[in-house]
């Protein structure tokens, strides 16, 4: 008879294990799906185009005109007629998250470099904006009817739509390195509508079926 030698105790900062490897039954965490996060990243892509483009047409800066005996005048100013690129590059934004829909695994990669050159762009743009904000007041000032030509006014700049403007285009680069990351593994629409092949023909005789069989064919192909 076999002799049957008593179970090993584990140390008590360890479980006794008969592998004594405790990592393997470890459950390590699951891996993210990329199928989960196309639409999320496109959608995303596209309200952050979007956003921006929202931003940009808010007041950046104003200022009012004074002068006595007259009725003061506000003037303001917006990000796009400080600088247009602004939402225009948030317009090509919004354009490149639905040519992620339509596109290849191939040029979802360029589509996703695209975004990521836009969004740095776009938020560099906008933290440079101050001189071009300047220039555009100065012109509305001087196109405004209580303008003097010695009561230009400072302006005030607002501080919450150029900062949403930036992040939204700072994001928006995150969301083309995601694009990079994961355009290899999602789906394309190409396949959905491509035509279904017809089936293979088979033999309908059993003359059919032996001449099939000397060409040397699997008839049931």
């Amino acid at each position: 008879m076999r002799r049957r030698h008593p179970a090993r105790r584990g140390r008590p900062d360890r479980p006794g294990l008969p592998h004594r490897r405790p990592h393997v039954l470890r459950r390590r965490p699951p891996a993210v799906n990329p199928q989960r996060l196309y639409a999320p990243i496109v959608l995303a892509t596209l309200a952050l185009g979007g956003v921006a483009f929202f931003a940009a047409s808010r007041t950046w800066i104003h200022a009012t005109v004074r002068v006595q005996g007259l009725p003061s005048d506000p003037v303001s100013v917006s990000g796009t007629d400080a600088d247009p690129i602004v939402p225009a590059l948030a317009l090509v934004v919004v354009t490149a998250a639905l040519a992620v829909l339509a596109a290849s695994h191939r040029v979802r990669r360029v589509v996703g470099v695209l975004l990521v050159a836009l969004g740095v762009g776009g938020a560099v743009l906008v933290a440079v904006s101050g001189g071009a904000l300047d220039d555009a007041l100065a012109d509305a000032v001087r196109s405004s009817t209580a303008f003097t030509g010695s009561n230009e006014p400072s302006g005030d700049r607002a501080v919450v739509w150029p900062l949403v403007a930036g992040v939204a285009f700072a994001l928006a680069a995150a969301c083309g390195v995601l694009v990079l990351r994961f355009a290899g593994r999602w789906p394309t629409m190409g396949r959905r509508f491509e035509a279904p092949q017809a089936p293979a023909s088979t033999p309908e005789s059993p003359a059919d079926l032996w001449t099939v069989m000397d060409e040397g064919r699997d008839p049931t192909e």
